[in-house]
């Protein structure tokens, strides 16, 4: 980015300090408002290279004071504002100019000025310039002919642009080199590999801020390339074909004028095998000698490579190692043998090659590469083997990890759960030993209920049952087998709690309904027939939701006390019972009417056994008065009864004076019937007594109970004999 020379920022900024201290000692204290900031660019915001071009920064301002105000105009561009192109301290103008008087690409950008008055700061909207067309660059070289691996000075010159630029090198049309520089001119030395011509060029970049401009491609310089007389060369000895044992000879040389200057070398892949003026590699073959040799000869920066294959063909194979049979058991017996597959039979036998078995490196007496045992413990480990011809050939198998698998042991059958008689439940079966994958069985009565696979300890053999008895659970076993072996284990009967649901509770009251008083306590008793305790008992009274007390009991029934009970204690009560089961049981209600106490009946009815006593007492007194202002009349035995007039009704006598009457006598004429002249006589009796009884005072009537009542009461006092009185 284009910045301000040191010699004339250091010489405004004398000026400034200058003026500041002028300033300042006449200078009288003054408030100002910076309302507006506006960068003006002329002539134009686009112009041609070369052009001059003035930004103007103008500041609005509103001052209090006759004083004018110390401001500071800023100039930035692209949005750094850690970076100005030009800055000034002025009291004296509220306009800044900044001229570029030969514009550049690199002067193309985004602008904005800032002004600033102590704290206070604005700034301008930013204005974008455009500089048209850049400088082409020029190239220039020392040599115009080398030798391949020579090194030529390449110069890019682009000094009449400012700024920090970005120098591309090509060689025809590939990059081979990029360079940043704010100089304008910049060197590489480029070394030339390829013999040939070599047209070499180059360019630049401008980072604008807005964009990357590229200026056109320089002129083009051609250098002739030409080749150093040198060729590596490799020969392997007695062939490139071989067999394992052979010697073999390998020489890395080089042939042309320069060899006295190469420096050879000579490798098998990763592998360096030598290097110097003269190299050469000597090996008895083996099968991993085979592969791709090289040789590589360098002079200067130029290097050449040959290259060479090796085939070596195995005087006999790596040997295999191999288990029989594939899965062994403790106890089984099993073979290990060791053999080579291919043999070079043009050089050695079979016979030629002796074989040898290791057990955790240590060496077990085989007989021609088989080795038999019976498998256990000790046993596991890992197994090896080589073959050998003479001494000088020795080959490995790879390793063989060996472990006896395990029988399965004895299963245990279980449940995790709880068992609850009817309900469904889960039968777990579970060996403490064998090798995976293991069959499980679940057996009833030895019939085969169901069977799953095992294959890793996380996973467990989960059955479902259910029954319907107690004894039932003893029913099952679990059977147990390794896959694929015939060996079987079975299980001990299954042993269980086994959980009966409470079956419908019986409730019964001591004493029995029938003779339930004040003067006795009640005793609700609830039982049941079956289920497994403990068992919780409550009792409830009515609707009520909440029990009158809960008791939890081991045996199968369960006592609830109601003392000193009366009539608010009458209702329906019942009983529930649970157990571990979860499921609760409901008795039928029974109705519960308590009685009054025996003595305070007897009392009652004592009182009103006396109390009927003198009433009909007094209605016999009553009786005999009225018969005897009876008058009989006449010859022919039939009687005349009196008969009273009615009675005026006590309202209707109020404040009325009747004369005094005379005693005057009715009677009623009885009138012989053909009937029984006993019975007639009897039953008009005591109809006329029942009807002048009905004349009492309504709190004599309350005494009995009913009009049926009165009349037997009357009937067993008025006899026969009276009547005729």
């Amino acid at each position: 980015m284009w910045t301000m020379p040191r010699s004339r920022l250091l010489r405004r900024r004398c000026l400034f300090l200058l003026a500041a201290l002028s300033i300042t000692c006449t200078r009288v204290e003054s408030v100002i408002y910076i309302k507006n900031v506006i960068l003006q660019v002329s002539p134009a915001s686009t112009v041609e290279r070369g052009s001059e071009l003035t930004l103007t920064c103008n500041a609005d301002v509103v001052q209090s004071g006759s004083s004018s105000p110390l401001l500071k105009f800023t100039f930035f561009k692209d949005f750094d504002n850690h970076n100005s192109v030009h800055m000034l301290y002025t009291n004296t103008s509220y306009e800044v100019k900044y001229t570029i008087n030969k514009a550049r690409a690199s002067h193309s950008g985004t602008y904005k000025c800032e002004v600033m008055d102590d704290n206070k700061h604005k700034d301008s909207s930013p204005q974008t310039i455009i500089i048209k067309g850049q400088q082409t660059p020029v190239l220039s070289m020392d040599k115009k002919s080398v030798y391949e691996g020579d090194t030529v000075k390449i110069t890019c010159d682009a000094g009449d642009e400012g700024g920090e630029l970005t120098f591309i090198f090509k060689e025809g049309s590939r990059e081979i080199h990029r360079q940043k520089d704010d100089t304008g001119k910049v060197q590489w030395n480029h070394s030339l590999t390829s013999v040939g011509m070599a047209d070499l060029s180059c360019l630049y970049l401008i980072n604008t801020g807005s964009e990357i401009l590229k200026s056109n491609l320089s002129n083009t310089v051609s250098v002739i390339v030409k080749g150093l007389d040198f060729t590596p060369t490799i020969t392997v000895l007695p062939s490139t074909q071989v067999i394992e044992g052979d010697s073999v000879h390998i020489r890395c040389g080089v042939e042309g004028g320069s060899r006295t200057s190469a420096d050879l070398s000579l490798s098998e892949g990763r592998r360096l095998l030598g290097m110097g003026n003269y190299t050469e590699y000597k090996v008895n073959a083996k099968a991993t000698d085979a592969g791709k040799y090289e040789c590589s000869a360098r002079v200067k920066t130029v290097e050449k490579s040959v290259y060479a294959n090796l085939t070596v063909k195995e005087l006999f194979s790596t040997p295999v190692l191999t288990i029989t049979p594939t899965e062994v058991f403790e106890r089984q017996r099993f073979t290990l043998a060791c053999k080579s597959s291919n043999i070079a039979l043009e050089k050695i036998r079979h016979e030629d090659v002796k074989y040898s078995i290791y057990r955790n490196n240590q060496t077990l007496s085989s007989v021609n590469g088989i080795y038999e045992t019976i498998a256990q413990t000790e046993t596991n480990g890992k197994y090896t083997c080589s073959a050998q011809v003479n001494t000088t050939i020795i080959k490995w198998s790879q390793p063989i990890i060996f472990t006896a698998k395990v029988l399965v042991s004895k299963p245990i059958i279980s449940v995790p759960g709880e068992v609850i008689l009817g309900r469904p439940f889960q039968i777990q079966c579970y060996s403490q030993k064998g090798s995976f994958p293991i069959v499980y069985k679940l057996k009833r009565n030895n019939v085969i209920l169901s069977q799953t696979r095992v294959s890793k300890p996380t996973e467990k053999a989960i059955f479902n049952a259910s029954i319907v008895s107690e004894g039932e659970i003893h029913q099952f076993r679990c059977e147990a087998q390794n896959e694929n072996t015939e060996t079987v284990q079975m299980s001990d009967k299954l042993y269980s709690l086994v959980t009966v649901p409470v079956g419908k509770p019986y409730l019964m009251t001591l004493p029995v309904l029938h003779d339930i008083s004040e003067d006795h306590n009640i005793t609700f008793v609830c039982s049941v027939q079956t289920g497994t305790p403990p068992f919780t008992f409550q009792w409830y009274h009515g609707e009520s939701q909440y029990p009158l007390t809960t008791n939890v009991e081991m045996k199968n029934y369960s006592k609830y006390t109601l003392s000193s009970p009366t009539s608010i204690h009458d209702g329906n009560y019942y009983c529930k019972v649970s157990n571990s089961a979860g499921k609760e049981e409901v008795s039928d209600q029974i109705v519960i009417t308590v009685n009054m106490a025996r003595w305070k009946m007897g009392l009652i009815i004592g009182a009103c056994l006396l109390f009927v006593s003198m009433l009909i007492l007094a209605l016999a007194l009553l009786i005999r008065y009225r018969a005897k202002r009876v008058k009989v009349n006449g010859s022919n035995g039939a009687g005349i009864w009196s008969v009273r007039p009615p009675v005026l009704d006590s309202s209707e006598a109020v404040d009325v004076e009747e004369p005094e009457e005379p005693n005057v006598e009715y009677t009623e004429v009885l009138h012989p019937q053909t009937a029984n002249p006993a019975e007639v006589p009897l039953k008009k009796g005591t109809d006329t007594v029942y009807s002048e009884v009905q004349s009492l005072s309504p709190e004599l009537m309350l005494q009995y109970t009913s009009i049926s009542q009165l009349k037997s009461s009357v009937w067993t006092e008025v006899t026969p004999e009276r009547m005729r009185c």
